[in-house]
């Protein structure tokens, strides 16, 4: 994954610098990005000054060039977003805005969904997109027909979804915003970590099955049998560097959330998935599920079928 430019702003528009905060890791990939939004005569905006340090620090204020800040603005309370944030705000005067109802800072006025924010030529609208994180706010730019996603949605990598505070089908939920505003007519996306997305609707429609994907592989996985989050990580992620297994346990454990909030899984025990079968269900539709994703024979998805069967009116009674 190339390296995006470190402590130096890069101009993206006429209303958008970038600076890239030197923090390079598994859940940052080339590191956060800093945005000063807003045009040359400013007050401007600055979204996520990410974690706290000094030489990320004087490159926020080299990208300010001298200008008011208007408002720190925070896509959402993860540590590699908003440490900054504080001093960035001592330094300039400005107000710190975020969703979050507690912020772990000193925050200004809480941000709601659909709150406008107009300064220096740039009109940026809060959406809230939770998912990733229940504070979790994009940004509509109206001018440049961008949207800063923040973890929504990025290019290098998929985002992590990490229950309880991260939740699928409210991800999936924002991402058919975000898709809904494609649809009218998005140009651009600045994410939060990673290079610019163009043409938008591509990226999302991507990892909008990407998940759908992965949820279907977690519920053939417990159709074949495959009962506990370490074994189904060895069987679905079979194209993710071992290293992410960890990660990628917190990812599928929302997507087994998921399931269940919609009645098709459920936890028959401490850590151990079954599919849930309702009275009347298509026993033939379980062993051809099973069969086609796990090798079974015949007699042994009808011997699997049958037994979730049992477990699951045992339940009941």
């Amino acid at each position: 994954m190339p390296g995006l430019p470190k402590g130096t702003p890069v101009a993206l528009s006429g209303r958008v610098l970038r600076v890239t905060q030197d923090n390079p890791g598994m859940f940052t990939g080339p590191g956060t990005n800093t945005y000063v939004i807003g045009g040359a005569g400013g007050p401007v905006f600055v979204l996520d000054p990410g974690e706290e340090d000094d030489a990320h620090f004087d490159a926020i204020l080299r990208g300010l060039g001298g200008r008011e800040v208007a408002a720190v603005l925070i896509s959402h309370t993860h540590r590699d977003h908003w440490p900054l944030a504080p001093r960035v705000a001592e330094h300039t005067g400005a107000g710190i805005r975020a969703f979050n109802e507690n912020p772990p800072f000193a925050g200004g006025p809480r941000l709601k969904d659909g709150d406008r924010l107009s300064s220096g030529g740039a009109t940026l609208v809060a959406l809230h997109t939770p998912g990733h994180a229940s504070d979790h706010l994009c940004f509509l730019l109206e001018e440049d027909r961008a949207v800063f996603t923040a973890d929504l949605v990025m290019g290098w990598s998929t985002s992590i979804i990490a229950p309880p505070d991260g939740n699928l089908n409210q991800y999936m939920t924002s991402l058919e915003r975000l898709i809904e505003l494609g649809n009218d007519g998005i140009d651009i996306l600045h994410p939060g970590h990673g290079e610019s997305i163009k043409p938008p609707l591509d990226r999302i429609h991507e990892i909008y099955r990407h998940r759908q994907q992965r949820t279907d592989q977690a519920l053939d996985a417990i159709a074949a049998g495959v009962a506990t989050i370490p074994e189904m990580v060895e069987r679905i992620y079979t194209d993710v560097d071992p290293k992410l297994h960890g990660p990628a346990a917190f990812s599928l454990r929302a997507h087994l959330d998921a399931l269940v909030e919609a009645g098709k899984v459920r936890e028959s025990t401490p850590g151990r998935y079954a599919v849930v079968v309702t009275e009347g269900q298509d026993v033939a539709s379980l062993i051809r599920r099973a069969r086609a994703n796990s090798g079974l024979d015949s007699d042994q998805a009808m011997e699997l079928a049958v037994e979730e069967t049992r477990r699951e009116r045992a339940s009941k009674e």
